[in-house]
C-alpha cells in the first residue's frame, strides 16, 4: 500500500503522513417514505457518489499549504484526483469486471477499452449482453484501458508507482505481455514500461501527466476482459475488485494553526463530481 496523492494531473502532491481520520464512505442517496399502513418504500440515486472527509494533526508545513491552495482553488478551477491507498484497483467496477451496459458504445459500455494494434476488435458478447471481450486476430493484436473518470488517460504525477495486470483469461497465456504507456498533458506519448507475462510494474517518469494499462495477448482467439487490475503505490493483484478513479472537488476544509508551529492541523471533505467548472 502506497501513500496518498492529491491533485491535478502531473501535479499531484504524496502525502506521506497517515491521516488521523479517512472516511471514503460512498452516498448512497438513500430515502425512505412509511405510508400510514406501515409499509417502506425505498428510493435511491441510480450510481451512489463517493465523499471523502481526511484529517490530519500536525501536518507538515509543506503539505498544508499545497492543501491549502487546493481548496481555495488556487491555479485552477478544475477537479482533483485522490489516489487512495485503501483503493486496490483504479480501474472502475464494472471495467474491472469485463462488465458494462448492454448495447452501450460509450464510456458506460464499449468504449471502456480501445484497440491499439492494426487488427483485433473489443466487442460485447454475442451470447452475454453487458459482457465484453477481446478477440485478437494474431500476434500483434492489443488492446488498452481507458480511465472511466475522465473519459480518457489515468492521471498520474511523476514518481508515482504503477503496476498492471491482465484479465484473468490472458494471464493464462504464456504468450502474454503488458504494458504501460506516459503521456504528457496534452496526450502525446512519453515512453511506455513493458514487461512479458500478466503483470508489470514502473514509476511515472518526468513530463507525465496521464497513463494507459495495456494488454497483447500474443495469440489469437477471444478472450473475456474480467479481472484486470491497475494499482497505484502497490502491485497489481488477480481479482481485486475496481474502485475507480472520479474526479473530485474540495467541499469544506479547515486550517487550524498547530502547536509547536509551523505544523498545522488540517482537513478536508470532498465529492466525486461529473465537473468542476468555476
Amino acid at each position: 500500500m502506497g501513500n496518498l496523492w492529491i491533485g491535478p494531473p502531473s501535479a499531484m502532491t504524496e502525502i506521506d503522513q497517515a491521516a488521523k481520520s479517512f472516511d471514503r464512505s460512498a452516498d448512497l442517496g438513500i430515502s425512505e417514505f412509511k405510508s400510514l399502513g406501515g409499509r417502506v418504500t425505498v428510493t435511491r440515486n441510480q450510481a451512489p457518489v463517493r465523499r471523502l472527509k481526511l484529517s490530519w494533526d500536525l501536518l507538515a508545513p509543506a503539505h498544508a499549504r499545497a492543501l491549502d491552495r487546493l481548496a481555495r482553488r488556487v491555479g485552477g478551477s478544475g477537479p482533483v484526483y485522490v489516489v487512495d491507498p485503501a483503493a486496490g484497483n483504479v480501474l472502475s467496477p464494472v471495467q474491472a469486471a469485463g462488465l458494462g451496459a448492454a448495447g452501450a458504445t460509450d464510456i458506460t459500455g464499449l468504449a471502456q477499452w480501445f484497440r491499439t494494434s492494426a487488427t483485433g476488435t473489443v466487442a460485447e458478447s454475442t451470447t452475454a449482453p453487458g459482457t465484453f471481450v477481446f478477440t485478437a486476430a494474431d500476434a500483434t493484436s492489443a488492446l488498452a484501458w481507458r480511465c472511466v473518470g475522465t473519459v480518457g488517460n489515468f492521471p498520474v504525477s511523476p514518481g508515482l508507482t504503477l503496476s498492471f495486470r491482465a484479465p484473468t483469461a490472458l494471464a493464462a497465456l504464456g504468450t502474454v505481455s503488458v504494458g504501460i504507456d506516459y503521456k504528457k498533458a496534452d496526450g502525446s506519448y512519453i515512453s511506455t514500461t513493458t514487461a512479458p507475462g500478466a503483470l508489470v510494474s514502473g514509476t511515472v517518469p518526468a513530463g507525465a501527466a496521464y497513463a494507459t494499462p495495456t494488454a497483447k495477448p500474443g495469440t489469437a482467439g477471444t478472450y473475456s476482459l474480467a479481472g484486470a487490475c491497475f494499482t497505484y503505490g502497490g502491485t497489481a493483484e488477480d481479482g481485486v475488485p475496481g474502485d475507480g478513479l472520479p474526479p473530485m472537488v474540495v467541499t469544506g476544509y479547515s486550517d487550524t494553526p498547530g502547536r509547536p508551529l509551523p505544523y498545522r492541523s488540517f482537513s478536508l471533505d470532498l465529492v466525486e463530481v461529473s465537473s468542476a467548472a468555476g
